[in-house]
């Protein structure tokens, strides 16, 4: 079943929405803006600190400043990020969502799609997989061309139209305030292969030979970096000896990507 878009058509009609999400426990509603969909967003606490210090420390044992996690931003400063993030990356010519208006509080922003990338990849046919999968490092390496970065780039994160093509969203962390251009970009790959890497779990050796045609596209640094962090990455695939038990979504998904590390570190 779904639920009725609230029909929005000027800054008082958001303030009234604004006051129903607050008082429902909410930050995010989809909305129809004079006719169009869209999407109005709220301002969000930061998160507590202690919820990233494991993955810092993980990050430097490894020696990774790519793998540094980046806390997002709450409050006013969330907004500001996103705001930032989305005029930057529209501003080089990357297909993200129209900011619509905004206080300081809150975001209203055009939907840009439905079908995110996983959902493509996942429920596509062989032959098309490898196709959608190459449209998404396609758009980071269109991000990077222009000396961007997207921080969030899961597959659930880059959305498909079939009019408009392939889109990003999600920006409420900015990478850059803890770790340079270079490391930033380099961190992009990362949660890429991780987001897909399972879904071609049987053709892995496939997936190697896309992702080493793709990273030969990406400037120096960037593929040394990200070579470099899929070689210190390939003991996750000793997680397959857990026991069954413990073998839950995410425990899968990243032995599947310390699979795909050991099988693609010959670059």
């Amino acid at each position: 079943m779904t639920t009725e878009r609230p029909h929005l058509g000027s800054r008082s009609d958001i303030e009234v929405q604004v006051t129903a999400l607050l008082q429902a426990g909410r930050h995010i509603q989809p909305v129809l803006w004079q006719g169009q969909p869209a999407w109005l967003k709220l301002s969000v606490p930061q998160p507590p600190a202690w919820r990233y210090q494991l993955l810092a420390g993980m990050a430097r044992l490894l020696q990774q400043p790519s793998m540094q996690p980046v806390r997002p931003h709450g409050g006013t400063a969330g907004i500001r990020n996103e705001i930032d993030r989305i005029t930057a990356l529209a501003a080089a010519g990357l297909r993200v969502p129209q900011l619509l208006d905004h206080d300081e509080h809150w975001l209203l922003i055009s939907d840009i799609g439905h079908v995110t990338l996983e959902s493509l990849i996942r429920h596509a046919g062989a032959d098309a997989q490898l196709a959608h999968w190459q449209r998404g490092a396609d758009y980071i390496l269109q991000a990077h061309r222009t000396g961007q970065y997207l921080s969030q780039a899961f597959a659930r994160n880059l959305v498909w139209s079939p009019d408009h093509g392939l889109g990003a969203i999600d920006f409420e962390d900015d990478p850059i305030g803890a770790m340079p251009l270079v490391d930033a970009q380099i961190r992009d790959w990362l949660p890429y292969f991780f987001s897909t890497a399972i879904i071609f779990k049987r053709r892995l050796p496939e997936l190697c030979n896309a992702i080493h045609a793709v990273l030969a596209q990406e400037d120096a640094a960037v593929r040394e970096g990200v070579v470099r962090a899929m070689r210190r990455t390939t003991w996750l695939r000793a997680l397959r000896w857990l026991p069954r038990r413990m073998q839950r979504r995410d425990v899968l998904k990243t032995q599947c990507v310390g699979e795909l590390a050991h099988r693609c570190s010959r670059f």
